[in-house]
């Protein structure tokens, strides 16, 4: 009798229970190759982790704003569901490339939760429900594709039992992770107040606006150390203008300077501030920097980063390429040799930098006192000075990068704001430079927190990301944007001599009801308010922790 051949070493890890183990843990290092790669690569964990929080942040901003896709793409995947259930309940099994396929997807979604529930704990603290949602509808329906109804076993061997009450407890986990976003789903949820329609915080306006690109001259020190990540930016001033009716009684416009975070040299995630700036009559230049550069350290070298300052070098690199990019902002803005683009824009009008607006967003906002700095210097803002400090963090501590503080107008206002669950930037540096401001009078300089509040959908948090587009949502029109057209209603009007309108502002930016109420959940529940913080360092025990 002719024997048999012998089953090949693919067959038989392909009949083997090993296969699908392996094809779950391959599925799970897919999820996390990327980071993986990145750190390798030489990245810290941060930024080996930060493609993929961006992506998340994506998909989450995508789910919020298409509710019926979400829910017609639920309904088909628990009908699939539903389909493969009968074929079990009927005594069908799944084929083995089936159950392969469907462990590999298992394991690439169990590295994908996992991911996110990092990210949720440093990043987005209960911001989204929707995502958590999704991931738990795809978790339910793989587990009950691939293993059935949960039961308990008639066989007794521990690993038959122990597979089981993965399977169950991973059904129960899923459930877990769906019911929140349920009330959601069905529209029960109380939803945010809408942005403003009328005044501040409304669309931008009363002007339209333009955009022009203006290259700026990076110093070769500081072309030597960048990183390949921007090696491709063609570093710029993005200047944007209003559109002025002929008719209009004005002279000039206010200048407003504005810097982006580290590692956001991205024009396009700053357009909406930018748009509430402009739109109210002020011309914005917002300064690309390099923030992604590797300056030698010196041996010996001693970092320190006290009272919301540090040492490191590369804030003097960054201040080379700010006076660059102030050069360039002369050479188009001001004078008989100013830009083309210009002129075509504002005809008869000039810029007027006496009465200036400086802000800014993460490194950004602590590059404030760079902007300031250098703005002093030329003796910009001595008519009229607000100085908008969003999430900032450490600032130079350098002495020959300080501004001059007794060159600080009369005028001069300051917004220091931050989100209450920033896991980005801890709030002691905006406590710190609000303290470096203590010559001011106290209800001129405001640490202004942005609380959370988790009532209803979508939830409102305050993350470190809300001055950029991508996360543009209910919170920051009215935390961030009211503010942000006030501030530049008030330098306008100063610019115009129009008392009326400055007092209104005025009023808009001090700690009174018209800037800390948020609006109502749609139930009638009042949205959680600003708070507002005066001499925060010495006069609130909140930030105690600070002095030491």
């Amino acid at each position: 009798m002719e024997e048999l051949p012998q089953a090949s070493k693919w067959q038989r890890f392909y009949e083997s229970e090993v296969f699908l183990i392996v094809a779950f843990f391959a599925g799970l290092l897919l999820s996390v190759i990327e980071p993986v790669l990145r750190s390798y690569a030489g990245y810290d964990v941060s930024d080996a982790i930060w493609p993929y929080a961006y992506r998340t942040l994506q998909w989450t901003m995508f789910l919020r704003g298409n509710l019926l896709i979400f829910t017609l793409g639920a309904s088909v995947l628990m009908f699939a569901t539903f389909i493969v259930l009968q074929r079990h309940m009927k005594g069908n099994v799944n084929p083995k490339w089936a159950n392969g396929i469907g462990l590999g997807l298992l394991g690439l979604l169990t590295g994908f939760i996992v991911l996110y529930f990092a990210l949720d704990i440093f990043y987005l603290r209960g911001a989204f429900l929707l995502l958590p949602t999704a991931y738990g509808f795809l978790l339910l329906g793989l587990l009950l594709m691939v293993g059935g109804f949960p039961h308990i076993p008639r066989e007794s061997s521990v690993g038959t039992i122990s597979k089981h009450v993965v399977h169950i407890a991973g059904v129960f986990f899923a459930a877990w992770l769906v019911m929140p976003g349920i009330p959601a789903l069905i529209g029960i949820a109380p939803s945010p107040p809408d942005a403003p329609i009328l005044g501040y915080g409304a669309e931008p306006g009363p002007f339209e606006t333009t955009m022009s690109i203006h290259p700026y001259a990076m110093p070769e020190e500081v072309l030597e150390i960048q990183d390949s990540t921007e090696a491709d930016i063609d570093f710029s001033v993005y200047l944007t203008l209003p559109l002025l009716p002929e008719d209009i009684v004005l002279d000039s416009v206010p200048l407003a300077i504005l810097t982006h975070g580290w590692g956001y040299p991205t024009y396009e995630e700053y357009t909406d501030w930018i748009a509430h700036l402009s739109a109210k009559g002020m011309a914005v230049a917002f300064i690309q920097y390099p923030s992604d550069i590797s300056p030698d350290i010196p041996d010996g070298f001693e970092a320190t980063d006290v009272e919301g300052a540090s040492n490191w070098p590369h804030h003097a690199y960054r201040a080379l390429a700010f006076n660059a990019a102030f050069d360039e902002i002369e050479s188009v803005a001001f004078g008989a040799e100013r830009s083309e683009v210009v002129d075509q824009v504002l005809g008869n009008h000039s810029i007027d930098p006496s009465h200036l607006w400086i802000g800014g967003h993460s490194l950004g906002g602590a590059y404030v006192f760079l902007s300031l700095y250098e703005s002093l210097e030329r003796n910009w803002g001595n008519e009229t000075l607000f100085l908008d400090f969003e999430s900032a963090w450490t600032r130079p501590s350098h002495p020959e990068l300080q501004p001059n503080m007794s060159r600080l107008p009369d005028s001069t206002l300051i917004h220091l704001a931050q989100g209450i669950d920033d896991m980005s930037v801890d709030p002691c540096y905006s406590v710190h430079h609000q303290a470096v401001f203590s010559m001011l009078p106290q209800e001129h300089v405001l640490f202004i927190e942005l609380q959370s509040d988790l009532y209803g959908y979508p939830r409102l948090v305050g993350t470190h990301y809300l001055p950029t587009n991508s996360v543009h949502d209910t919170l920051a029109d009215w935390g961030i944007y009211r503010r942000i057209d006030a501030q530049a209603d008030w330098v306008v009007a100063r610019s115009r001599g129009d008392v009326f309108t400055e007092s209104w502002a005025y009023e808009h930016l001090l700690n009174s009801p018209v800037l800390t109420d948020m609006g109502q959940w749609s139930d009638g529940q009042d949205v959680l308010p600003l708070l507002i913080h005066h001499e925060a360092l010495t006069m609130n025990k909140k930030f105690a922790y600070c002095q030491t």
